[in-house]
C-alpha cells in the first residue's frame, strides 16, 4: 500500500513566535513551518518582480526608494532558504560600500560584519519583519546569512547561495563583471538599484550597462518599478516628483524668503519681524 504523503501544516509568525529558538537548526526547522504564502502583493509590479526572481537565475530590479525592492528579495531568499526542495542553503547580501568623506571602510575598526552592519539594517529589518530578530540572530553567527562587500567578491564561486546585489547603481562595470561570474550551481542572484540615485558618473553605471547587455540572455530577468509603486508614505511620491528635471529651482531665492513665501500663501500669520517682503512675494507668483 502506498504511503499517504502528510502535508506540515504552515503557522504565522505569532504562531512561530512561541517556539524557543537556539540553534541554527532549529531556525531552519521553523522556516520550513512559516507560511510564505501570506506575502501580499501591494502593486502589479511587486507581484512581476517576485515572480521574475521565481523563474529565473538572475533577476534584475530598478526603480525608486520605497517600492518593496528589498523586503520582496528578502523573503523570497527567506522562502528558499526554508524550502525543502530548495538547493540553497544560505543567503548573501552584497553591497558596493561607497566611502563618504573619505573615511575608507578598511579603516574602520572591526571584522567585515561590524565594519558593513550601518549598511545592512535594511536587510535585517526586513528579515526581522519575516521571521523575527532571534531567528535572523542565530542564522547570522551561523554564516548561514552573511554580508561580503562587493571588493570581497573576487576569486570566490557562491554555489547553493540566494545572493542579493543592493544599490547596484553604485557599482561599476567592472565590478559587476566580477560579480555575475561568481555565480554557481544551484545559486539565484538578485541585482537591485535605482538608476536615479546613482554616484557613479552619467551612464557609466555598471547596473545600467549590465541591463542593456544582458537584456534577452536567457536565464536572465528583468523588472521595473516606477514612482506609483513607491509604498511608503505617499509624500515620497511627491517629493520625488520635484528631483525631476523639469522642476526648476530659483536659485535666485533664498531659502528664508522660500519659506516667508509659503507661510503667507498658506494663509499664516506673518512673521512680525518684517521678513515677508510683500512686493517681492507678489512678483514672483506672477
Amino acid at each position: 500500500m502506498a504511503r499517504t504523503k502528510v502535508t506540515q501544516k504552515k503557522v504565522t509568525l505569532s504562531e512561530l513566535n512561541n517556539h524557543n529558538v537556539s540553534n541554527k537548526r532549529q531556525a531552519l526547522k521553523d522556516l520550513k513551518m512559516l507560511n510564505f504564502d501570506e506575502l501580499q502583493y501591494k502593486n502589479p509590479a511587486q507581484k512581476r518582480f517576485y515572480k521574475t526572481i521565481s523563474d529565473k537565475d538572475i533577476t534584475f530590479g530598478i526603480g525608486p526608494a520605497g517600492c518593496g525592492k528589498t523586503y520582496l528579495s528578502v523573503h523570497k531568499a527567506l522562502r528558499e532558504l526554508g524550502d525543502k526542495e530548495s538547493k540553497i542553503d544560505g543567503i548573501v547580501i552584497v553591497k558596493p560600500l561607497v566611502e563618504a568623506a573619505g573615511e575608507k571602510i578598511g579603516f574602520l575598526p572591526g571584522d567585515v560584519e561590524e565594519k558593513t552592519a550601518p549598511f545592512m539594517m535594511s536587510f535585517y529589518y526586513n528579515m526581522e519583519q519575516i521571521i523575527g530578530k532571534q531567528r535572523v540572530e542565530i542564522l547570522k553567527e551561523s554564516n548561514t546569512i552573511q554580508v561580503i562587500p562587493l571588493a570581497f567578491m573576487r576569486g570566490i564561486t557562491l554555489a547553493n547561495k540566494f545572493v542579493i546585489l543592493d544599490e547596484a547603481q553604485n557599482a561599476t562595470q567592472e565590478q559587476i563583471k566580477m560579480f555575475v561570474t561568481r555565480i554557481g550551481e544551484h545559486s539565484k542572484y538578485i541585482i537591485t538599484g535605482d538608476l536615479e540615485q546613482s554616484d557613479i558618473q552619467k551612464h557609466k553605471s555598471g547596473l545600467e550597462d549590465a541591463i542593456k547587455r544582458f537584456a534577452g540572455v536567457h536565464g536572465v530577468g528583468l523588472a521595473s518599478f516606477k514612482e506609483k509603486d513607491v509604498v511608503r508614505h505617499s509624500l515620497v511620491r511627491r517629493l520625488l516628483k520635484r528631483y525631476h528635471d523639469t522642476f526648476n529651482i530659483i536659485d535666485a531665492i533664498s531659502a528664508e524668503k522660500t519659506i516667508s513665501m509659503w507661510i503667507h500663501d498658506e494663509g499664516l500669520d506673518s512673521p512680525e519681524d518684517g521678513s515677508i517682503d510683500s512686493s517681492h512675494y507678489y512678483q514672483l507668483k506672477k
